[in-house]
């Protein structure tokens, strides 16, 4: 164990010293040559004074040019949103707003609703929560890991990056929220409902991509420090300071701590991160270094089945403090610890904007993680209650069985284990990416031809080990690599004998490597001032290396290798018919490769799943003025090759090719602003997403919501801000989606209601506290998210066995609901 977690932590180590070194290779290869006399100096630490003729002037780039005022920012302007637009716009006040430069559907959450809307230990999860047809909920309530989705694309079918760095898991593209760049380390937050254009990066683009970005760098130096307390126990603290600009450099240190006892019964959550940001400019060329680190501890907690559901109530999360159970909290803890780094230089050679920006993330456990073999099971541990024997069913074994069935089934138990002893599983994750994303602009003056050229290439390859050892918990030891005792179903083989002995204590043990590469090019084409024609091409290859001593499922060596690859076009058109409107639309190509369940086979050249293919086309308007944001859109995405999980005979469950679905729906926002600090947000989004095709045709997608509703007021007059927002989220079908023939035996079966929320925030701000030589500024401010107490069942997990009214007590079923209320108080200090 210790072998591994030092080879982690030097592989991180490393990565850092990596970029570090790179920095400074940077500043000695852009360090400028001066003139003096005969002999050529490099500017270094000391000023040269003496020059025979002048250095050429530097190129301006953004970092160094002033920051421009709110007030004379041009409304229609990219940055004329939250804090950078006037005070009491449509555009400071918005929830959420789209872009008038925008080639597709999206919402830009901007700063100041990040500080001053949402929840204080919310996750980037909980930033978009009014943007049209979002959906997230958090069944520990202020903390904790939480999905989202809109339009029917659940976590794993749509990209989140960071800066512009894609992240995630290698199993699949989804991710952990709370283990990843807490709330004070997030500056904006745009939800792109679409593709993108080729030089989109991302596994998953089709879906759309969820753009965190850091805070800014500011030129003025300052610091503040923020804390809260709220109901569930929950605490948290940050703490911001800036250098401002000294001579050609910037640089921004964060500190981030949040606690919470959660909504859930002994779901304990707590969280700890550091960011740092460096900026320096050269003759022409910005290099921006940055990374980050952030631990997260936790308890693992377990949706209920629909008994438990029953017998404990929704705040029951499959733990206890009895260790005679699988369900003790000593044997389901957790850490997680990830950081990211890149180094990113910009600048302009021979006409050419040039950006490259190379770049580690990991995701990883620093200590092997405690697991309860099965938290859905009540009681003290006992052989009658399947606590202690471990029990593992092999489907598909060589030998001739027909695969699937219940008559081809091997099941091995453990020797020597002791009646009452817990049986549970240690775990162990190290994910490890390194990526380049280069990117080349050039701008084309050739009359009605003109345009700008973009190209680039996106590089990356991923280490992934994981393995999970099973554990007696009532002794404290590893189960021994004892032959364990097989017993069959329908007649054993002598291949199905043939299990790998050596390894008979593992769950699983495999690694997945993936290389990815991907080259764009496009051009947008600018025939007038008004219209831009963007046409574009990507190429997509995408290998994974499967190697396993012990298979998940199988429990068998497994040795895969499978590259599959795309061509993606796009193609999209944007006009401005007025300064403060614009209609655009897209239609493209998308991609994305099976996750790594599709591997967890015999064999893997007869496994039939194939990447999944969409095609989009997307329309819209969006208009915006000091007064108004409004923007609306439609949509059309047809998904082949859908993949779903279903459940064996045997228990066992597999990825299988649904066949096609397609998404379609209609989506609008907008914000009205009073003039005296108040304003009136609303937004909705209708939806369709079903099968069209293949063995669920006419049945509806997982995780599609039919509708979404919000609205309400938010208010702001410098000393005085607060909001008031409801959210409405429709009905759907959980995790497996609607269930074949339900609709005549049983609609209800795996159908999630609408639920809803109302959140209300009110506060004030001041300078009161720099009289007595506090700080510069002070702000206090309370809030409330679902007000009402809702605690509706939000999603249905893991799928039905049949389609009686009796199934929804089916133990593979589990279903989460929302947390209740959350109340809070919060305190930030400027200095």
């Amino acid at each position: 164990m210790r072998t591994v977690r030092v080879s982690a932590r030097f592989r991180m180590l490393s990565a850092g010293a990596s970029a570090l070194a790179l920095v400074f290779a940077a500043n000695a290869a852009f360090a400028q040559p001066v003139d003096i006399g005969t002999v050529q100096g490099t500017v270094a630490k000391k000023k040269v004074i003496i020059a025979k003729k002048k250095a050429p002037a530097a190129i301006a780039s953004p970092a160094q040019a002033p920051a421009p005022s709110p007030d004379n920012t041009p409304i229609a302007s990219d940055q004329a949103v939250g804090t950078g637009a006037p005070a009491g716009s449509a555009p400071a006040l918005a929830p959420s707003q789209a872009s008038l430069n925008a080639n597709e559907p999206g919402s830009v959450v901007s700063n100041k609703v990040l500080r001053d809307v949402v929840v204080p230990s919310g996750d980037y999860n909980e930033a978009p929560k009014y943007t049209p047809g979002y959906y997230s909920n958090n069944p520990n309530g202020p903390l904790g890991d939480s999905k989202s989705g809109w339009r029917g694309f659940s976590d794993g079918q749509f990209n989140i990056t960071y800066d512009g760095v894609p992240f995630g898991d290698a199993n699949d593209p989804s991710h952990h929220s709370a283990a990843n760049f807490p709330g004070p380390f997030i500056g904006s937050v745009i939800v792109d409902r679409g593709p993108g254009a080729a030089s989109q990066v991302g596994y998953a683009t089709f879906g759309g991509t969820m753009s965190l970005n850091s805070r800014d760098l500011n030129d003025k130096a300052g610091s503040e420090v923020t804390g809260s307390i709220g109901n569930f126990g929950t605490y948290t603290g940050s703490a911001t300071s800036q250098s401002g600009r000294v001579d050609d450099t910037r640089a921004m240190l964060q500190l981030s701590y949040n606690k919470t006892d959660g909504a859930l019964d002994l779901a304990h959550v707590d969280n700890y991160g550091v960011l740092g940001k460096v900026e320096k400019t050269f003759d022409g060329v910005t290099a921006t270094l940055f990374g980050t680190y952030a631990r997260e501890n936790y308890n693992n907690t377990n949706s209920p089945t629909y008994a438990q559901l029953q017998k404990y109530g929704n705040t029951y999360a499959g733990l206890n403090n009895d260790p005679r159970t699988e369900n003790f909290t000593g044997y389901n803890n957790s850490q997680k610890q990830t950081d990211l780094e890149y180094l990113d230089l910009k600048g302009r050679f021979f006409g050419w904007q040039l950006d490259n920006k190379v770049y580690t993330y990991s995701y990883w456990y620093p200590d092997f993680q405690n697991n309860g073999n099965d938290q859905t099971i009540d009681g003290i541990a006992s052989i009658a209650n399947g606590g202690t024997v471990n029990k593992l069913s092999i489907t598909n074994p060589p030998g001739g069985c027909v695969p699937n069935t219940a008559t081809c089934k091997t099941t091995i138990t453990f020797a020597g284990v002791t009646n009452g002893d817990v049986t549970g599983f240690l775990k162990f994750n190290d994910l490890r990416e390194y990526g380049d994303i280069f990117k080349a602009l050039h701008d084309v003056n050739a009359g009605a031809a003109s345009g700008q050229l973009r190209a680039g290439v996106w590089v990356e390859h991923v280490d992934n080990s994981r393995y999970q050892q099973y554990y007696d918990y009532t002794k404290g030891t590893l189960y021994p690599n004892l032959g364990p005792s097989i017993t069959t179903v329908g007649g054993a083989t002598a291949a199905q004998q043939a299990i790998d002995l050596a390894a008979s204590s593992y769950k699983l043990d495999l690694q997945s490597h993936i290389t990815n590469y991907q080259p764009y090019a496009e051009y947008e084409w600018t025939p007038t001032s008004q219209l831009a024609i963007t046409s574009g091409i990507k190429y997509e290859s995408f290998e994974r290396h499967h190697v396993a001593a012990v298979n998940q499922t199988t429990l068998q060596p497994a040795d895969f290798d499978k590259t599959y690859t795309a061509t993606l076009p796009s193609l999209e058109v944007r006009y401005k018919a007025t300064p403060d409107l614009t209609f655009y639309g897209q239609a493209s190509k998308g991609f994305l490769a099976p996750g790594v369940a599709a591997y967890y086979v015999y064999n893997f050249d007869s496994n039939d799943i194939a990447p999944e293919m969409t095609t989009n086309y997307q329309a819209g308007v969006n208009y915006k003025t000091r007064s108004i944001t409004a923007s609306a859109d439609l949509y059309q995405i047809t998904a082949t090759n859908f993949p779903v999980t279903t459940k064996n005979p045997d228990g066992t469950s597999t990825l299988t090719n649904a066949g096609t679905a397609r998404y379609q729906g209609v989506e609008a926002e907008g914000t009205y602003a009073f003039g005296n600090g108040l304003a009136a947000y609303s937004s909705g989004a209708i939806s369709n997403a079903t099968f069209i095709d293949g063995p669920n045709t006419g049945l509806a997608v997982p995780n599609a919501p039919r509708y979404t509703l919000a609205g309400g007021f938010i208010y702001d007059r410098g000393a005085v801000f607060g909001s008031l927002l409801h959210k409405i989220t429709g009905d759907q079908y959980g995790s497996a989606g609607q269930v074949a023939a339900s609709a005549s035996v049983n609609p209800e079966l795996n159908h999630v209601g609408t639920y809803n929320s109302t959140d209300i925030v009110a506060g004030v701000r001041g300078d009161a506290l720099k009289v007595l030589g506090v700080g510069n500024n002070a702000e206090l401010k309370f809030g409330v998210s679902n007000i009402f107490d809702n605690r509706n069942i939000v999603d249905i997990g893991g799928a039905p066995k049949g389609l009686v009214a009796s199934d929804a007590a089916d133990a593979a079923l589990s279903y989460t609901s929302q947390a209740g209320r959350v109340y809070y108080g919060a305190f930030k200090v400027q200095f």
